[in-house]
């Protein structure tokens, strides 16, 4: 019968003829006074036999070189998997030594639950999962179709000094191609920045300018994006340049001058500041 092990007739020390059946996959605790035969039945019966058995699997040649265990005095056992005993006097003479580190289990179980384990957010409880642009498009395509296809605007995270001016910050921005910070906020002694990589509304957009400006977020924002809703943004995003100065900025380029904008509107060529640094 598979999922239990059958004991049949154990005789091994103080066992009087005993039988006993014993379900895998789960925990089964042997209590008692002492001179039960708990000894006798875990040890000299139990894991004896599962080990004698787990040694004749390998060739003559490996065998000589492992402990061969007798086999213990039982009419049957049956459904036994091969055993790991730890004896009760742990050898190893330090405090971190356990079950898992002394039978080099906690190597599978690292594996197990990188590959099998399901992640869940410690702040909203919901089940983390590997995005890429196209998933993420796709998941806008849905929510933005159910809210009635509000404009949006796709941020990234930038953390700079907080000591950092706002003329700095301009020269920044400007030099990396953008023109609009959509919320700012000083945590400690950093300052961070959402900056806008781009406004649109998901029905009129092409799949090919979101998709761009979603792995322009995921690039400069170091695998962070942000798709807000405009209706419900506490306040507008803050333009450090005039609208007609720079081109849009989905793909990241550089700002070009464009034919509204006179020559005493646009920014000038920029320096890079000393005391600026992007994370």
């Amino acid at each position: 019968m598979s999922g239990l092990i059958r004991i049949r007739g154990a005789r091994q020390h103080n066992l009087k003829n005993l039988d006993l059946d014993i379900r895998t996959g789960e925990m089964t605790v042997v209590t008692g006074p002492s001179g039960s035969g708990k000894s006798s039945l875990v040890f000299d019966t139990l894991y004896a036999e599962g080990q004698r058995r787990y040694v004749e699997t390998f060739s003559a040649y490996a065998r000589q070189f492992l402990d061969r265990m007798d086999r213990p005095a039982v009419d049957r056992v049956d459904g036994v998997p091969p055993a790991i005993a730890i004896d009760q006097t742990n050898p190893v003479r330090t405090s971190r030594s356990t079950v898992g580190t002394m039978t080099e289990l906690n190597d599978h179980l690292k594996l197990l639950f990188a590959r099998a384990a399901q992640l869940f957010d410690q702040q909203t409880a919901q089940p983390v999962r590997h995005d890429t642009p196209e998933t993420i498009h796709a998941d806008l395509m849905e929510r933005a179709a159910a809210a009635g296809d509000p404009r949006l605007v796709i941020t990234f995270p930038v953390e700079l000094p907080a000591s950092v001016t706002p003329e700095e910050v301009a020269q920044w921005l400007a030099a990396s191609g953008f023109t609009r910070v959509q919320a700012e906020r000083v945590v400690g002694e950093r300052k961070l920045l959402d900056v806008v990589a781009d406004r649109l509304r998901m029905g009129s957009a092409e799949k090919v300018r979101v998709v761009e400006a979603i792995e322009l977020a995921l690039r400069r924002g170091s695998g962070r994006v942000k798709c807000t809703c405009c209706a419900t943004m506490p306040s507008p995003a803050v333009a450090l340049f005039p609208p007609g100065c720079t081109a849009r900025t989905a793909t990241g380029a550089t700002p070009s001058r464009s034919p509204r904008c006179s020559r005493s509107t646009r920014p000038s060529a920029p320096a890079r500041p000393a005391a600026v640094s992007v994370a």
